[in-house]
């Protein structure tokens, strides 16, 4: 599939020239738009300073990714459920020979000695280390320091960087030249107020109303999904978190008070670790627990068990300045991402073994394949699409789509800010200008997340009951609170940079005929061609989770993720015991059968200024297609071939 800017791409984007130019003549490949967030140009780089230059080459195919996916997640193909080997995944998107010879070729006629020029493993990538005067000859552009006005880091960046008429064809983008943005991702727990209340000791199943605390009783009352009954080899649930530990005494307490039927106190996940990541010390800073995870393994192990938990724990928690710690989970998960085109970049994913906090973060090297994958991994954190360049964000994308083909679902979390992204890591006030330009809390343009933007996610926004019980059905998360980071709505809107894929088309333009707010273009995307978000929803609210030994309802999409892909799970299981594979890519089955989903039409999720949108009947950008009904889902889940 490709993915043409709807509009002017956020942080920054592709430009290219109607007709072909002169082999010779460098023409914009990108640039960014306007100043950018929290950083400050403050001096020309030397000459002579030494960059970790790479080039990162096109891959081939990716013009038929979305028949390549959906030839196996289609429920009308015939090859519906046949998902690739990741052998066959790397071949097949790896880049062509020719791109390779003609940007050596351009390299060496510059003046850059072939002896300095190395390729990755599979091709995919041409490095050397080259001074800044080569790459402002080569690029046609400008280094310079520039400094973050709240932490004080200095990166080497450019506004704008061209490459010659007959290479650019052959080039993905360069690094580093305009990444500068340095956002780690955000758990979509929400500490507000109203949405992380303590519960009173002694609280357990039955103790309270499922409107003040949702339990397993509640949610398997609410959307009919029976009790587990075995363990399936091979389907454990995927959990990832980074920089957020699970503290494991708090799992028996979990387990005796909150499960049915109850687990057994000494059961724990399979522990993967990536890139140094650790399990939780409550007598250090670094290692400490967080909510986040134990809201995420709880649930998901009150809904599966006795089915298995595989939660991978990614990073250290020191090396977080970048943007590409989603990449190094991919890296670990699938070997062809850091070994084809689309692995890591320096500048942008994390380096290893990390150079920071003087020799004491992880120093093995970057994990490249060798973690097992499961059938549903489960995100609850996210970024924002405005902060990243439009480039990584396709790539990215890509590698996701990647998995599906192999036949793993991938579900996120769609955000806890409605429309506004509101209090992600170093944007308080994310709401955009006209221009797509981070601003403060005056803006008025609607801000997309990221990577639920991405067509090959299934992404999840959060309900609330509407009354005591579950009788009374479900609304959408509208929580107002007394400053942005204590306000909490279901995050939904559509991308400024996806195009609206094939499966979601008629239900968007359904909602932009009968029910879109009339805001206008210069407030979000209403062009109709746009990917929209979330997929579906779940719970988001007085989810009972226990951390550091107190019991808490907890609130954000954080919960509604790890409830939905736990009744995924359960789907694959009953699938897999009668000799079939798991769902993999789960959007196109999902949007043709909206009728076993309970329709959210109560709710909102305002921000920039507006009301944002309102849940509707059918498809919308609060709740998504709805909640899931696992009795209507179930058997549409046999069916398939």
């Amino acid at each position: 599939m490709r993915f043409p800017t709807l509009i002017v791409a956020l942080a920054c984007h592709a430009a290219s020239s109607l007709a072909a130019p002169p082999p010779d003549r460098h023409v914009l490949h990108e640039k960014r738009d306007g100043e950018p967030h929290l950083w400050e140009k403050r001096r020309r780089a030397s000459q002579n300073q030494v960059l970790p230059i790479r080039i990162g080459l096109r891959q081939r195919n990716l013009e038929n990714a979305e028949s390549y996916v959906y030839e196996v997640s289609d429920p009308t193909s015939p090859n519906f459920g046949k998902h690739w080997s990741a052998e066959q995944v790397a071949n097949t998107f790896a880049p062509a020979p020719e791109a390779k010879n003609a940007v050596l070729k351009w390299l060496v006629n510059a003046g850059i000695d072939r002896k300095r020029i190395s390729l990755s493993k599979g091709h995919n990538w041409v490095q050397f280390d080259g001074t800044v005067k080569e790459a402002e000859q080569l690029f046609a552009t400008e280094y310079w320091h520039y400094q973050h006005l709240e932490n004080g880091g200095h990166r080497l960046a450019v506004d704008a960087y061209s490459l010659p008429g007959n290479v650019q064809k052959h080039i993905d983008f360069v690094m580093p030249t305009v990444q500068l943005d340095g956002l780690k991702p955000v758990a979509n727990t929400n500490h507000g107020r109203d949405a992380l209340a303590i519960i009173p000791q002694g609280a357990s199943l039955g103790s309270l109303p499922c409107g003040s605390l949702i339990t397993i009783d509640c949610l398997r009352k609410l959307y009919k999904f029976p009790k587990g009954s075995s363990a399936v080899a091979g389907n454990e649930i995927g959990i990832a978190e980074w920089a957020d530990y699970l503290y494991e005494p708090d799992l028996p307490i979990y387990f005796k008070n909150f499960t049915n039927p109850e687990i057994p106190t000494d059961t724990r996940p399979e522990f993967i670790a990536i890139d140094g990541g650790l399990r939780a010390n409550l007598s250090t800073v670094a290692q400490g627990s967080g909510v986040e995870a134990a809201l995420d393994v709880q649930a998901a192990y009150s809904i599966i068990h006795p089915q298995k938990v595989r939660y991978y724990q990614v990073g250290d928690g020191i090396n977080v300045d970048s943007v590409g710690t989603f990449n190094i989970f991919l890296d670990a998960l699938d070997e062809s991402y850091c070994t084809y085109e689309g692995g890591d970049q320096p500048y942008v994913d994390p380096a290893y073994p990390d150079p920071n906090d003087n020799g004491n973060g992880y120093q093995g090297p970057l994990q490249c394949g060798g973690a097992p994958k499961s059938n549903v991994i489960s995100v609850s954190y996210g970024q924002i699409e405005g902060a990243l360049p439009y480039f990584y964000q396709v790539r990215q994308c890509h590698e996701w789509m990647k998995l599906g083909l192999q036949g793993v679902s991938v579900i996120y979390a769609s955000g806890d800010s409605g429309v506004a992204n509101r209090y992600n890591s170093g944007y308080p006030n994310s709401c955009l200008n006209a221009d797509n330009l981070f601003v403060d809390n005056n803006g008025t343009r609607y801000s997309p997340s990221f990577p639920v933007n991405c067509p090959y996610i299934t992404s999840v926004g959060a309900t609330t009951l509407i009354g005591n019980d579950t009788d009374s059905g479900e609304r959408a998360v509208s929580r107002p609170g007394t400053g942005p980071a204590n306000a909490y709505y279901s995050g939904g809107g559509f991308s400024n940079i996806f195009p609206v894929p094939s499966y979601q088309a008629s239900a968007v333009q359904n909602f932009m005929k009968h029910y879109a707010p009339k805001y206008g273009p210069n407030v979000y995307n209403d062009t109709g061609k746009a990917r929209g978000f979330p997929d579906v929803a779940a719970i988001g609210l007085n989810v009972a989770t226990v951390w550091n030994g107190s019991t808490y309802g907890v609130g954000g999409t954080s919960a509604s993720a790890p409830i939905f892909a736990g009744i995924v799970t359960l789907l694959n299981e009953a699938r897999i015991k009668i000799g079939k594979g798991p769902i993999g890519f789960l959007n196109p089955t999902l949007y043709k059968h909206p009728e076993a989903f309970n329709d959210i039409t109560i709710g909102d999720n305002p921000g920039c200024g507006t009301g944002g949108f309102n849940a509707t009947p059918g498809w919308d950008p609060v709740t998504g297609l709805g909640s899931p009904n696992y009795e209507k889902l179930l058997p549409i889940f046999l069916r398939l071939p």
